[in-house]
């Protein structure tokens, strides 16, 4: 399991600032766990930093979007919501790939799991 970076900055803005999504760190996490996780490159922030999103299904059988970085060699997840229809969707899809079906800079290889 790879390793994960929380701090005051990223626990407000995924745990606290949106109590309606419930979300818990040890959810959070738990959607890297997921086989079926396939993060994908997503912006450059204003830091340089490449950004990353994908969908999962987490610990408490909640299909999940989730935007992290990684820095330092840590996962750093800084939004954490329900995954919206089309999301969900294209999870069931991509769900009967095989592993090798996987761009592997975007798939689970790239992130430790």
């Amino acid at each position: 399991m790879p390793e994960f970076q929380w701090d005051s900055g990223n626990t407000k803005h995924v745990i606290q600032d949106y109590p309606e999504r419930q979300n818990t760190i040890e959810e959070v996490e738990s959607v890297f766990a997921d086989p079926n996780f396939q993060p994908v490159p997503d912006r450059v922030d204003s830091r340089g930093e490449q950004q990353y999103s994908g969908v999962g299904l987490s610990n408490q059988n909640r299909l999940l979007f989730v935007a992290f970085t990684v820095r330092d060699g840590y996962i750093r997840p800084f939004s954490c919501r329900p995954a919206s229809r089309k999301s969900r969707n294209q999870y069931a899809q991509d769900s009967q790939k095989t592993d090798d079906e996987y761009p592997q800079e975007g798939g689970r290889a790239a992130f430790g799991s």
